[in-house]
């Protein structure tokens, strides 16, 4: 018979982990007086498709994704000169609203966000 999740030690583990991880997490925060952290979406230029030997990195799944933690992702330019970067923040449980503002805040102030030179027309 299997063990169920919630009865198995290896996820009990990763529960306790998981834990400590919000909990240092809402420390720093608070020791620094921070609404929000804000990092790189991704650290490396994206691969081309097929190359799965070149470096690649997405932090944005080092943070929310553990935490639970809301975090959107805003514009921040373009790295290598052509592919779209992204900045994420990070906020405190429930703090939806607070990163809409900072997003909406930072984008108006960077104008980053740079449309398509070419779409696709509708079919509609």
């Amino acid at each position: 018979m299997a063990t169920a999740p919630i009865d198995d030690p290896e996820y009990l583990k990763g529960e306790f982990y998981r834990e400590k991880y919000r909990q240092a997490v809402l420390k720093a925060m608070a020791d620094h007086d921070l609404d929000a952290i804000i990092y790189p979406t991704w650290n490396n230029p994206p691969r081309l498709i097929g190359d799965l030997t070149s470096p690649h990195g997405n932090n944005s799944g080092l943070m929310s994704p553990p935490t639970g933690f809301p975090a959107l992702t805003v514009p921040m330019g373009f790295s290598h000169g052509k592919y779209p970067a992204g900045l994420q923040m990070l906020g405190r449980p429930f703090s939806e609203g607070t990163l809409i503002q900072y997003a909406y805040a930072y984008e108006q102030a960077t104008l980053h966000r740079q449309p398509p030179a070419v779409t696709p027309s509708s079919s509609r």
